[in-house]
């Protein structure tokens, strides 16, 4: 098994057949094909259903898919890398961030590492911290800047800010307008609710022996926002999402249980490279 057949193997199973990937790789189809069987050979598996008309992964195709997609990505990651210390940069950062990681404290360590480390470039991913932390994980990002509430196993976190969660919407949404609120309060209102706060928030309206009228559940904060601007209900997220906006009423929410941490996470036992540096300077910076 190589990259090569590998990238053959991926292209099939997205285009859905031998033609299409052949023309989106510019190889003829016949050594696509005997590749194919090649890798079947190999492994000892059928990695393709063949129809009439497409072709579809087996389950142990499905399965090496996963593992082609994740070791092509690696391998467009080293090449880059090489690239880049090619063209006169010293390295790459693979800084992955969540939708709500727009901090200051964040911009104030990345202009601390620009001035120390002005050749490293930065690469940005962003997504959900779920997300992030699987691509931290797999070696497919550096160092990332993650919300809590996640698990912590074979990582080192530096803790950046607190910040409770909010509920924002439009005025009328709201039983009355004031600067706190409990989940009680919000009990008649369609609620917007963060994928990752589902679970919590309904364990404490469970306490409170009420059912939320929950409307909606998003994977992405700026989108519980968003349907909240639009007057689609009250989003309950980290308020520092909500106060990017200028059409939204909003209010704190006073439970202890709906507190969240922004944190700085890299692997445990990251060698030397631009994610230890990162990291080293951003404990440096903020203990002072």
């Amino acid at each position: 098994m190589d990259l090569r057949q590998l990238t053959y193997f991926k292209a099939i199973v997205e285009e859905g057949t031998i033609s299409s990937a052949a023309r989106k790789l510019h190889v003829s189809q016949p050594p696509l094909s005997s590749q194919m069987h090649q890798l079947e050979e190999e492994l000892g598996v059928s990695l393709f259903r063949r129809g009439a008309r497409q072709i579809t992964p087996t389950e142990a195709g499905s399965r090496l898919y996963r593992y082609a997609c994740e070791m092509l990505d690696l391998e467009e990651a080293a090449r880059e890398e090489i690239s880049t210390l090619q063209s006169g940069h010293e390295g790459i950062l693979r800084l992955g961030l969540v939708s709500s990681g727009g901090h200051e404290k964040l911009y104030e360590r990345l202009r601390l590492f620009q001035k120390k480390y002005p050749h490293i470039q930065i690469k940005v991913y962003e997504g959900n911290s779920y997300e992030l932390l699987e691509k931290l994980r797999k070696g497919k990002i550096d160092i990332s800047l993650l919300r809590s509430p996640f698990s912590s196993y074979g990582l080192d976190l530096l803790p950046l800010d607190h910040t409770r969660m909010g509920v924002g919407g439009k005025e009328d949404y709201f039983p009355e307008i004031k600067e706190t609120y409990v989940l009680p309060d919000l009990k008649e209102a369609p609620l917007i609710l963060y994928r990752r706060w589902e679970k919590i928030i309904l364990a404490e309206c469970e306490k409170e022996n009420f059912t939320p009228n929950v409307y909606c559940v998003a994977d992405d904060a700026r989108t519980c926002r968003q349907w909240a601007e639009e007057g689609l209900g009250l989003a309950v997220v980290p308020e520092s999402v909500l106060r990017e906006s200028s059409r939204l009423t909003v209010g704190i929410m006073e439970e202890e249980a709906l507190t969240s941490q922004l944190v700085l996470a890299i692997r445990k036992g990251e060698g030397e490279g631009p994610a230890k540096m990162f990291f080293e300077l951003q404990n440096l910076s903020y203990k002072n």
